[in-house]
């Protein structure tokens, strides 16, 4: 069992020629890379494995087929039951989302039970509508009772999230934040440079605070 479990985004699977490798166990989560190699924290793969050659590295309409491809496993039922054995097995207290893995795990919490373990859940660079997101009762109930609690990092300039804006039409909750009553927001600045939307999951100081939700627990 691990006490953290790690959802990652889009595209994580694919190496993308020179310029990225698809990546390893911690699925991006460089940060926690002490904690996977420990037991602590485990990465939930749902990623389409793949290598793109230099010229599709390039090619924006390659990347928009992945997301678009990967969007699909996200709302697939098979893929939440899949979740849910995952997260039945690991009983994790904390479970840390990022970016299209955020759209994936809320829909789960539509389809699937949430297991008890689970006190914290954080969601980083989420490609989620900054508004009109709605958790189900039983969740809701559990923010209210204090037995769970949603944590919202953002940060205005994620390029890769804007670009999540021209195609969907709405303000992400990874850029302002998520308007909802039940989630706390903290922003919280990219400055790691060459791909500023995974800049937090790679970052000591955002694996700081998950300790510090520990803490206040």
């Amino acid at each position: 069992m691990s006490r953290i479990v790690l959802i990652h985004g889009f595209a994580t699977g694919i190496g993308f020629s020179i310029f990225r490798p698809a990546y390893g166990a911690d699925a991006g989560f460089s940060a926690f890379k002490s904690d996977i190699e420990s037991g602590e924290a485990k990465a939930f793969r749902w990623d389409i494995k793949g290598k793109a050659s230099f010229f599709q590295s390039l090619n924006p309409f390659y990347t928009w087929d992945i997301y678009r491809r990967e969007r699909v496993i996200a709302e697939d039922p098979k893929t939440y039951q899949t979740l849910a054995e995952f997260l039945a097995h690991e009983q994790p207290e904390t479970v840390i989302c990022h970016s299209m893995g955020c759209f994936l795990f809320l829909e789960y919490l539509k389809h699937q039970s949430l297991p008890s373990s689970v006190n914290n859940v954080v969601f980083n660079q989420a490609d989620l509508p900054s508004s009109g997101v709605a958790f189900p009762s039983t969740i809701e109930e559990r923010i209210r009772s204090h037995r769970l609690t949603v944590t919202n990092t953002y940060c205005v300039w994620d390029v890769t999230l804007w670009c999540a804006v021209l195609i969907g039409g709405t303000l992400r909750a990874g850029l302002v934040g998520l308007r909802n009553p039940f989630v706390r927001n903290a922003f919280f600045p990219l400055v790691r440079p060459i791909n500023l939307h995974t800049a937090g999951i790679r970052s000591p100081r955002f694996r700081a605070i998950i300790e510090r939700l520990k803490t206040a627990e």
